[in-house]
């Protein structure tokens, strides 16, 4: 049997909205989710598209719908699009199903998974920790990244079977193509109780939204009416001031809230911005920690303490107890094995303030730490103009992209290459790149 309801919820990214700070403003939104979970639960499958700018509240509206899965027995499933894992096939299904899967006995998992257990256990390394090897027969790249699929879709649909299936998606704009085009799938299976919410930042999820507009619905939120801002401000203590928050923040939803942190902290009075509401509360927390927060807003959203600690040159219990001061503050929040920013605004802002010759330290120290993980590597190599290592980054990238069928992310990133090798003069490297995007391109 299946268990839903809190019990599966606990992977679920907890919003970044302070649980002291009313949730108001969203009424229409959040009955526009609820329709979408009640048709589901009725067999009717759907995707909503929950888009806006940062800090808007799109995390916060779709965990109202975590919330209203869990009670209502339904089975939640969440992962965040990972900025540089273009080269892992289906990253975020990967990273939902294994958090669920490590939770199931291994006889229900095995039903779940049904005849693609093998090519399922191939893509999730959880679930090939729960049920051991399962060998599975050598296939063209075609049929592999068609059966990919089919495991994917095959074990979420079994799920749904025995319960209704929230699949929450954060930060979609960072998804690969082979993401993208699977969530159409998934919207065409009739009959099957799953409801996929993802959250998209529209300043960068143009294409995604585009590309999905005919099989999703498409939830726009703006600013907070001025009502619920003072709303939100009487009851935190502060009504006097209602007009000036709702006049400066104009109904920011995050801005608000860090306002409130700051008189609640005992600021003297509403910050100019955003950007010095945050800053106002990363001074709080100490100069130490500030420096290594900053150097994690360099490594990106998720915060691998190993990772931070090397880049600080700290013994990873001083380097985690820094994290752990700024998780008190707010500012981080747990994730899987470490830490990630409690919003992206926040880490944003950190980024942006910190001098660009310390930026440029930590990014040229980040190549040398992630030579494992190429994609990203090429990234912060290119932030430092570092273009050999930038074009073998994402030569690597894209060959792993292509070795997991993810052929036009494969492109993407052997395009990237070909880029960055011309800048660096790597004749021989272009060409390289230039030849694997074509065989690539000839076999897709």
């Amino acid at each position: 049997m299946v268990t839903g309801g809190a019990a599966n919820a606990g992977c679920v990214r907890a919003p970044s909205t302070p649980d002291r700070v009313a949730f108001v403003g969203r009424e229409s939104e959040v009955f526009r989710l609820g329709a979408a979970w009640g048709a589901a639960v009725r067999g009717r499958p759907g995707l909503v598209l929950i888009a806006g700018e940062a800090g808007i509240g799109k995390t916060r509206v779709a965990a109202e719908t975590v919330r209203l899965a869990g009670d209502t027995g339904g089975t939640v499933l969440s992962a965040r699009c990972q900025e540089a894992e273009r080269s892992l096939l289906l990253q975020p299904f990967v990273e939902a199903i294994g958090h669920h899967a490590a939770h199931l006995a291994p006889d229900l998992l095995r039903r779940l998974a049904g005849q693609r257990a093998a090519t399922l256990a191939a893509l999730v390394p959880r679930v090939a920790s729960v049920l051991g090897p399962v060998l599975a027969a050598p296939t063209s790249r075609t049929l592999r990244r068609r059966l990919a699929d089919e495991a994917a879709t095959g074990f979420l649909c079994a799920l749904a079977e025995h319960q209704p299936v929230l699949l929450l998606l954060d930060d979609l704009h960072n998804a690969g193509s082979a993401t993208v085009r699977l969530l159409r799938e998934l919207t065409r299976g009739a009959g099957t109780r799953l409801l996929v919410v993802a959250t998209v930042r529209t300043a960068e999820g143009d294409a995604v939204l585009e590309s999905l507009a005919d099989v999703a619905t498409r939830l726009d939120l703006g600013p907070l009416p001025p009502a619920a801002v003072t709303r939100l401000v009487t009851e935190a203590g502060w009504a006097e001031l209602a007009g000036d928050i709702r006049d400066r923040t104009r109904g920011h939803p995050l801005f608000v809230v860090e306002t409130l942190l700051d008189l609640a902290a005992g600021g003297t009075g509403v910050p100019a911005s955003l950007e010095a509401a945050v800053l106002a509360r990363l001074r709080r927390v100490g100069e130490n920690t500030e420096q290594v927060l900053r150097a994690a807003a360099v490594l990106g959203v998720t915060v691998d303490p190993a990772t931070l600690a090397r880049l600080v040159d700290l013994p990873l219990q001083q380097s985690a107890g820094h994290c752990e001061v700024a998780l008190s503050a707010g500012l981080l929040m747990p994730a899987d094995d470490g830490y990630e920013f409690a919003h992206d605004v926040v880490r944003e802002v950190l980024y942006a303030t910190t001098p660009a010759p310390i930026r440029v330290v930590h990014h040229a120290r980040a190549v040398e730490l992630l030579d494992h993980r190429p994609e990203a590597m090429a990234a912060h190599a290119a932030a430092v103009e570092d273009w050999p290592r930038a074009a073998r980054g994402w030569l690597l990238a894209g060959e792993e992209a292509a070795r997991h069928v993810a052929v036009a992310d494969a492109q993407a990133l052997l395009a990237q290459a070909v880029a960055a090798a011309h800048r660096a003069g790597e004749v021989d490297l272009a060409a390289l790149a230039e030849a694997r995007l074509r065989e690539i391109q000839d076999d897709g």
